[in-house]
């Protein structure tokens, strides 16, 4: 279960924000306890890199949601599959199934099955012994499936498991015994699973793409983790903290962010989800030349997404802060213009948008000149 030291409220300007779960690495202990703004504060996945995307912050109805699932789920000792888009923090929810179940004292095994080749999916998962095949290592290699014994294996991106290979992993999950390559005895594990995936699992079932029976093991339990568009006012709490975490890595002061880029971060779909968010702020932290990030300084991507999605522009110019998101747009595509040589194709592909909604936005902003001095450069050239 997680411990009351393990929590840290979000406050800022007297308002709780949100939460922070910190849990600590399993070297540590039970009762160990992470330095809040350390650089281990972003969890780790037992020596594989999976791209974490930061501790579990938020205090949103859907993310406690999750939470309580979670908590519910590292009770019971069986197979946990997690759905959610990429970016969404899956492997935050496993490292908590682990570190609040029985197994935390074993080991976290993480490995991703998305664009791996076979041969080297089949060598990290189980293994291989001496002389196994051309290149082995000469002491040959325990696979993650070993490696786990006595704790959790999270397998991120289970769906991209390749069909051949999941028969072979079925077996292992059945008969908790599993083969190195090159061997012909079988190395007895038992580990607890959380497999995780960004695919309808069914879907695949359906199209012959994942085992039927391999789904139904790995799916005894199952938790969708929200997008971050399901639990948008976690957002500044995020915001905070990556904003801290940007300072204390590169060393550089923390900045304030005027209150038009939360409202745009609001308004922004975030396919990217907390990953997305992530590599947001630390580009515009690191960017902003002032102690304060304006909506200047928004990616062109989000700027443009934003105005976008504003069907009634005439009725909104009177807020300063659409008023800025389309002076950042225009300046956007007239440099895309610029860049592009006035391709007009080129541009709207740059810039992620259709060529008709192209059209009416250089008409919209009067870029007809920027246009025409963009093609004349070219044929100078």
């Amino acid at each position: 279960m997680l411990r009351p030291e393990w929590v840290e409220p979000v406050v800022r300007g007297g308002e709780r924000l949100g939460t922070i779960v910190v849990l600590p690495e399993p070297s540590q202990g039970r009762t160990g306890r992470r330095a809040l703004h350390s650089p281990a504060a972003t969890l780790g996945t037992g020596g594989e890199s999976s791209g974490s995307v930061g501790p579990i912050i938020g205090g949103s109805e859907a993310l406690r949601n999750a939470a309580e699932k979670a908590r519910l789920l590292a009770n019971l000792d069986v197979p946990v599959l997690l759905q959610g888009e990429t970016g969404v923090g899956k492997d935050m929810i496993a490292r908590t199934i682990h570190e609040s179940g029985r197994r935390r004292g074993g080991p976290f095994i993480a490995l991703n099955c998305g664009g791996l080749p076979r041969d080297i999916l089949v060598s990290e998962l189980f293994g291989y012994v001496d002389g196994a095949f051309t290149g082995a290592r000469r002491s040959g290699m325990v696979g993650k499936i070993e490696a786990a014994d006595g704790g959790t294996l999270f397998l991120d991106e289970i769906g991209d498991m390749p069909l051949e290979v999941q028969p072979v992993f079925l077996r292992v999950l059945e008969g908790g015994e599993v083969y190195p390559l090159g061997d012909s005895k079988p190395r007895k594990v038992e580990f607890r699973l959380v497999a995780a995936t960004n695919k309808d699992l069914r879907a695949e079932v359906s199209a012959g793409r994942f085992r039927r029976d391999l789904f139904y093991r790995v799916s005894v339990t199952a938790l969708r983790v929200p997008s971050l568009r399901d639990r948008k006012e976690d957002i500044p709490a995020l915001v905070e903290h990556f904003n801290s975490e940007v300072s204390r890595r590169y060393g550089v002061p923390m900045k304030r962010l005027e209150p038009g880029v939360l409202d745009a971060f609001d308004r922004y779909a975030w396919p990217g989800n907390v990953r997305e968010l992530r590599n947001v702020v630390e580009g515009m932290v690191m960017l902003s030349t002032g102690d304060a990030v304006v909506v200047a300084d928004l990616p062109p991507e989000i700027a443009v997404s934003i105005t976008e999605a504003n069907p009634q522009p005439d009725v909104l110019t009177h807020s300063g802060t659409v008023t800025n998101l389309e002076a950042v747009e225009r300046d956007a595509i007239s440099s895309a213009i610029a860049t592009c040589h006035g391709n007009l194709t080129l541009v709207a592909r740059e810039l992620r948008i259709s060529k008709s909604t192209l059209y009416l936005k250089v008409e919209k902003y009067g870029l007809g000149d920027v246009l025409r001095e963009a093609r004349t450069a070219r044929r100078r050239g």
